[in-house]
């Protein structure tokens, strides 16, 4: 299989279901987008849950690689784990909450792609882990959470918070409010 040509499916999945939510999307759409045949597709995917959950990864996998990519230029490990709730769901939450179809795509996910966003969730605990760990009052520490635990607390909680903030705004207070309870002690 060409890996180029997934890979090309899945951004072009993920544009459809962002544009028509999920429900909505047919294996002919995502086939029309990505200029094959509907039987092309099928060499690739055998139905558009697979379609759904391989884009859910692909879709994490580009948010951690712009994560990586501008940990750089964040000084302290606070700033850097705000940044990557920046990228990972600040940045695009006023848009979900203003789209039907993205906010049908992102209830979907937890209903069809589960194992797919929870993998992608697992990818952003390992860098928050590592960012912990190159804060000196986290690494082996005994009598603090360890920081695999603090980075499960973190992501968990941000899920949370995705439910009841009503705009980015309130989202980033809530993860900067988390932070400084975290970094404060």
């Amino acid at each position: 299989m060409d890996d180029k040509k997934k890979l090309h499916i899945l951004t072009v999945a993920l544009d459809v279901y962002f544009k028509y939510g999920y429900k909505r999307v047919s294996m002919n759409e995502i086939a029309e987008a990505a200029g094959i045949s509907r039987a092309g597709l099928y060499l690739y995917f055998k139905n558009k849950e697979e379609v759904f959950n391989a884009t859910i990864l692909h879709y994490g996998d580009t948010l951690i690689a712009e994560i990586k990519e501008g940990l750089s230029s964040k000084n302290t490990p606070e700033d850097k784990i705000l940044y990557a709730f920046e990228v990972w769901s600040i940045h695009n939450f006023d848009q979900s909450l203003r789209s039907p179809e993205v906010k049908e795509m992102t209830d979907s996910s937890l209903s069809f792609a589960q194992e797919a966003l929870d993998a992608s969730y697992n990818k952003l605990e390992v860098v928050l882990t590592s960012i912990l760990k190159s804060e000196s009052q986290f690494a082996d520490n005994p009598n603090r959470l360890s920081p695999e635990k603090l980075a499960r607390l973190l992501t968990s909680a941000s899920r949370g918070f995705k439910i009841v903030a009503k705009n980015s705004t309130q989202l980033r207070q809530m993860i900067e409010d988390m932070l400084r309870i975290i970094f404060a002690s």
